[in-house]
């Protein structure tokens, strides 16, 4: 079981505690049992209030109610949360996402005072309108848990057959922070860059097939929909790309993956790679060029990766990852019910 060794990370006058990732060496079990003693530690430090706020049946209908727009969610408010209480939601959160991902999660929330700013609306962009709900009893199978509000939403599903950690979403709105003592940040930058280098290594034949509109989709396709289904093949296979560039596309959703912790991005990956990466496609609309609208996509049997960044100037970023049958844990619920009830 891995050590906590809390840092902070400070952004304006809005303190988070975060703690570092786990060690590749454990399993499945070991992981769904610190999630579970975390969720139990952070409901502990609640008070009945707040425990009647934040807990839901599993069979709940909001389980698989996916939003990332700024509205009110079911769950207990973290503005509403104490220091340790807050503590102990972030180390829950942690315990799904990696360091990296762990990290743009916090710097996403910090990034609601900025647009606070610029938009002149503090109370709607504020950087604690986010909730966190509990779908069932953590530690009896099946259970699960969300993390959401504005341009973040954390799904996880423990069954025991594994974890699912789909969809997760994180935005980034401005993309590129104008101003103020942020000056020049780019939390999901790393997004688009990466992705832009590997069109960009296309010659002209590969980025005719590549570019499958001149204009940029406005938004991410798989929407705020709990079920997706493949979105239109197009843009360019894996097989017609060069070494280097299919290097590039792992590279680019590998990027993804590791957003999550480990056991739950080595479990995603081996399922890309159960159905071959020569089966991934890469889209991209819009211009190539740095400050215009752009959209891209890569797209397996299994996954879609959506991000999208066409708002606000083409400041603006939306960043997904689907999973067309685990999405909310529903291949893995099968398998479970099924081993239950044989």
């Amino acid at each position: 079981m891995p050590r906590f060794h809390p840092w902070k990370a400070v952004c304006f006058a809005f303190a988070i505690v975060i703690v570092p990732a786990s060690a590749h060496e454990h399993h499945h079990e070991a992981l769904a049992a610190e999630m579970a003693a975390a969720a139990n530690t952070m409901l502990e430090s609640f008070n009945e209030e707040k425990q009647e706020a934040a807990l839901r049946p599993f069979a709940d209908s909001n389980r698989e109610d996916f939003h990332y727009v700024p509205l009110t969610r079911e769950g207990a408010r973290y503005k509403d949360l104490t220091a340790v209480q807050r503590a102990n939601v972030l180390k829950l959160l942690h315990t799904a996402l990696s360091d990296q991902g762990s990290r743009k999660a916090v710097m996403i929330m910090a990034l609601e005072r900025v647009l606070g700013e610029i938009e002149n609306n503090p109370e709607l962009r504020d950087p604690e309108l986010y909730w966190i709900t509990i779908f069932g009893t953590p530690g009896e199978l099946p259970w699960g848990w969300r993390f959401e509000g504005h341009h973040l939403s954390v799904n996880v599903t423990i069954t025991s057959e594994g974890i699912s950690g789909t969809p997760l979403f994180m935005g980034a709105n401005p993309a590129q922070v104008p101003s103020g003592m942020l000056a020049g940040q780019r939390i999901l930058g790393d997004s688009e860059d990466r992705a832009r280098n590997l069109l960009l290594s296309l010659d002209e034949a590969q980025r005719r097939q590549a570019i499958f509109s001149s204009r940029a989709i406005s938004e991410i396709e798989t929407g705020q929909m709990s079920v997706v289904q493949p979105l239109d093949e197009e843009g360019i296979s894996f097989a017609e790309l060069n070494p280097e560039q299919q290097g590039m596309l792992e590279f680019l959703v590998r990027h993804y993956l590791k957003r999550h912790e480990d056991e739950i991005s080595t479990a995603t990956r081996a399922r890309i790679e159960e159905e071959g990466w020569t089966e991934l496609t890469f889209a991209w609309a819009g211009s190539p060029d740095p400050g215009e609208p752009h959209y891209y996509r890569i797209q397996g049997p299994t996954f879609v990766i959506e991000y999208a960044n066409t708002q606000d100037g083409a400041n603006h970023h939306h960043t997904v990852f689907r999973d067309f049958e685990n999405d909310f844990g529903r291949d893995l619920l099968r398998e479970h019910y099924r081993r239950k009830h044989r």
